[in-house]
């Protein structure tokens, strides 16, 4: 995104696609691991290192890999049940429909709420079960690699509300960044290529 970020499972505005399959579901969950998401994990590892958290990892090149490996588990466990199985099983659309039109304020909103609003397949607006039970799937999925002072129900609540808050955040991504990118980096490409040469002023 922002030029850089690949923006996969986004729909824009006005588009209508036709509803995914169970394949291409479970496809739209493991492009979670793009070159980016590795870049993503090793910052947020090293905050986790820097809070030294869990303090059972300790610290150095051992504690650091600890964090990463988690962190990346995490994600992709998450990507699976959210935009995989889950999905899948309840005929739920696992992408994102940008909204945008409209005051700033209101897509804000329209972007936040998606956390607990999706689409069926057949288009009708539903609760997104899909997101809630993803989350505390992979939350209790990560009980099997985290210390043991953090397997109790509030570690794994904790976690899934991360990654909750993580999701809230990328949607907020998906609904500004074609916006960012027109104005900013379409905006660098045209000077940068329109630029005339020297000779072009005689």
């Amino acid at each position: 995104m922002f030029g850089m970020m690949p923006g996969y499972g986004i729909v824009d505005e006005g588009v209508h696609p036709p509803p995914l399959a169970p394949s291409r579901k479970f496809k739209l969950a493991l492009q979670y691991l793009d070159p980016y998401t590795f870049g993503f994990v090793a910052v947020e590892a090293g905050v986790g290192q820097a809070f030294n958290s869990p303090k059972e990892y300790g610290q150095g090149a051992e504690g650091y890999g600890k964090r990463y490996g988690a962190n990346l588990a995490d994600g992709l466990t998450n990507s699976i049940f959210v935009l995989g199985v889950y999905p899948s099983l309840l005929y739920q659309d696992p992408r994102y429909y940008r909204r945008g039109q409209g005051a700033s304020f209101n897509r804000v909103g329209y972007a936040l709420s998606r956390i607990i609003v999706t689409r069926q397949d057949s288009g009708r607006k539903a609760f997104n079960f899909s997101e809630v039970l993803g989350n505390l799937t992979s939350g209790s999925i990560s009980t099997a690699y985290y210390p043991e002072s953090q397997r109790n129900f509030s570690g794994v609540a904790r976690r899934a509300g991360v990654q909750v808050g993580f999701d809230a955040g990328f949607d907020l991504l998906k609904e500004f960044y074609p916006d960012i990118q027109r104005k900013f980096f379409s905006k660098r490409r045209k000077t940068t290529t329109g630029r005339a040469s020297p000779a072009s002023d005689h």
